[in-house]
This record gives structure tokens, C-alpha cells and sequence, in this order.
């Protein structure tokens, strides 16, 4: 029931965004492209390079004594972790946590806080691609049109009391649909990966680590405090 609860919480996150894009009649042109963008991406094909990359950091990394991992410590998780993703080709650094104070299952977004600690050698090891990102590289700042990093204004030659049109100020942050946007890249992300863990826990693959009973993947953004859960894994 707690893996139906996770994809559950998941579609409600996807559904949301999607009812929020779709209510905004006039969607910034540049936004809506990014939109189409992420339309277009093959989450299939990604499923699959993911299943690899899982299965073999699985057995080279994560499980690997030649690698200095330590099976006798319980695994309570591991996390995956990435950061800037206004770019293509990101990539998530796999951590195993050893160690975790008052640790409780989560099915939907949760904070950490600094209740865990990592394991002993199982730290930055190498994870999985998260390419459903790539087409959000539109919103690095090196990358937006003129029209959204520059504005008319010159605030030396503005006259006390003098009226300022809104239209003057045209930050891409603050157009409608934006933030839903980025969110919509990461949940339907998430999902693909969550369908990729538990395919392969159906098949028993992770029988090799040494996890501790309702061990979790998850995931997250570098210094966000946005943790979520994408599998839930029993004894």
C-alpha cells in the first residue's frame, strides 16, 4: 500500500501542475515551448537507461566490497541527491544513510532535517541520469531571451511620484505557469524512476544490499530540505 500511496501522491503532484498550465489561457510563448519540450521526451526509453545504470552501480558500487562498502552496516536508505538542473545531462550522486534518528516511512514530500548520517564508505557514489530535465536548460540565465533579463527602466531618469507600467518588468520567474513548469519536469521525473525501482524490486534485485525492513530510495535537491520518497522496500 505505501508504494501505491507514493505513485498516488505523485500523479495528484503531476495532475496539479498540469490543471494550473492548462488553466492559462495566454502561457508565455517561451514557457510553452519548454513545455512542448518536455512533452516530447521518450520517459520509456529513459526507464530503460535508468534500469541499467541501477543495476549496474548496484553491483560495481553499492554493493561492491573492492569498493570499500561496508555490508555489515544496515542501510536505512539511499539517496539520491543532485543539484543545479537548469541544465542538460544532470546527474544524481547516490548516497547510502547508515544512520537515522526518529526514521519514519514517508510516502510524499518530507524534510530530513539532520537526523541521518551517511554511511561509512557508501557517500557521493555514483547514481542516475536525470535527462527529463534537459529541456528546463531554457531557464539558465545565459540562455533566456533578451526580453527576460533586461527591462526599460532607468531608475536614474525616474521621476518621484512617476507612474510604472507593470509591463516594464518581465522577469521570467514571475510568469504565470513557471514554477509549474519546473515542478512538472521533476514529478514526472520522479514517477518514471519510482515504476524503474519497482519493477526491479519485483524481480528481487536489491536482495544484495543489507537494508534495514521498510528501507527507502529517495531523492533530492542539494540544500532544498524537499525529500522524496520513490520506493518503499520491506523484509
Amino acid at each position: 500500500m505505501t508504494n501505491k500511496l507514493i505513485r498516488k501522491n505523485l500523479i495528484k503532484r503531476i495532475e496539479s501542475c498540469l490543471s494550473t498550465l492548462n488553466s492559462i489561457s495566454d502561457l508565455d510563448s517561451y514557457l510553452k515551448d519548454i513545455f512542448k519540450n518536455l512533452n516530447k521526451f521518450d520517459f520509456n526509453k529513459y526507464k530503460q537507461s535508468v534500469e541499467t545504470e541501477i543495476l549496474e552501480n548496484l553491483n560495481e558500487w553499492w554493493t561492491n566490497k573492492d569498493k570499500v562498502i561496508k555490508k555489515e552496516e544496515e542501510l536505512f536508505a539511499i539517496l539520491f541527491e543532485y543539484d543545479y538542473f537548469f541544465r542538460k545531462n544532470v546527474e544524481a550522486t547516490a548516497y547510502g544513510i547508515g544512520k537515522w534518528k526518529d526514521y519514519q516511512v514517508e510516502t510524499d514530500k518530507f524534510d530530513m532535517s539532520f537526523n541521518y548520517d551517511f554511511a561509512s564508505e557508501f557517500y557521493a557514489c555514483p547514481g542516475i541520469k536525470l535527462n527529463f530535465f534537459d529541456s528546463l536548460e531554457a531557464l539558465d540565465y545565459s540562455n533566456l531571451p533578451e526580453k527576460y533579463i533586461t527591462n526599460n527602466l532607468n531608475f536614474d531618469e525616474i521621476k518621484i511620484g512617476e507612474i510604472i507600467e507593470v509591463d516594464e518588468f518581465n522577469d521570467i520567474e514571475d510568469q504565470f505557469g513557471y514554477q509549474e513548469i519546473i515542478e512538472l519536469h521533476k514529478y514526472q521525473g520522479m514517477l518514471a524512476i519510482h515504476d524503474v525501482l519497482l519493477e526491479l524490486d519485483s524481480r528481487r534485485e536489491f536482495e544484495s544490499l543489507n537494508y534495514k525492513d521498510k528501507f527507502m530510495f529517495l531523492i533530492n535537491e542539494h540544500d532544498s530540505g524537499e525529500f522524496y520518497p520513490l520506493l518503499i522496500k520491506n523484509k
